[in-house]
């Protein structure tokens, strides 16, 4: 068993680069490192602490096996643990766009709410999660008259 949890989990590595997660993939946009996936557990949330550096725009898209959708998350403000963006608001959007001004402590909470998935799979799985992450310069610039 834990031969089979090794090898699924080195699949799981890279799912953010090969699962529902490429669909939200934009040209116009760069391939952020701190992009990840991990096992999750249903029940269980992962909590990522992520720094989005300032005159920047972001896409933040989530993705897992497709019975365990819908994925939940939330942007916390490292600094003043307030909420930014909770994506229950948006009947669980798998993505979210934004730009940074000045650079920040984000963390990401995340968790799958398996609303597909049986009571077997839930019991017996591990999906995958993938978190991925792209950036560009903003389009947006300050002109001094």
């Amino acid at each position: 068993m834990l031969v089979s949890s090794f090898a699924f989990g080195q699949v799981c590595l890279n799912f953010h680069r090969i699962g529902d997660c490429r669909k939200d993939i934009k040209h116009t946009f760069r391939y952020y490192s701190q992009s990840r996936s991990d096992l999750i557990k249903y029940g269980h949330s992962a909590e990522y602490n992520l720094i989005f550096y300032g005159n920047k725009e972001y896409i933040v898209s989530f993705c897992t096996l497709k019975n365990f959708y819908p994925v939940h998350f939330k942007l916390v403000d490292e600094l003043t643990e307030q909420v930014l963006y909770d994506n229950k608001e948006d009947d669980y959007l798998e993505s979210i766009g934004f730009a940074v001004e000045n650079t920040k402590m984000i963390m990401i909470e995340v968790e799958i709410l398996a609303y597909k998935a049986s009571d077997n799979e839930i019991e017996e799985q591990y999906p995958c999660l993938g978190m991925f992450i792209q950036f560009r310069e903003s389009e947006t610039k300050e002109s001094q008259d």
